[in-house]
């Protein structure tokens, strides 16, 4: 079965599924993780995951494992 061009809402997740993705918070912190589940709310389920800090133009991460994201921490979302 083919997806629609458009999803509504957070359905378009689906897409994104099993893809590493990087997730902005709103306390300012950067996770990367591969988005294994989510729900109507847009709480995500990432493993592995692991946090990113940046310091000038370099960055680190530090390995979380499995994380559970709630949607409404949710800024910004992306590949």
């Amino acid at each position: 079965m083919a997806l629609p061009q458009h999803l509504p809402g957070n359905a378009s997740l689906v897409e994104q599924l099993d893809r590493t993705i990087l997730v902005v918070l709103r306390d300012g912190r950067h996770l990367v993780g591969t988005l294994r589940s989510f729900d109507q709310f847009t709480n995500l389920m990432l493993h592995p995951t692991s946090e990113r800090y940046f310091v000038g133009d370099c960055y680190g991460d530090i390995d979380l494992g499995l994380y559970v994201v709630r949607g409404e921490n949710i800024v910004l979302l992306g590949e």
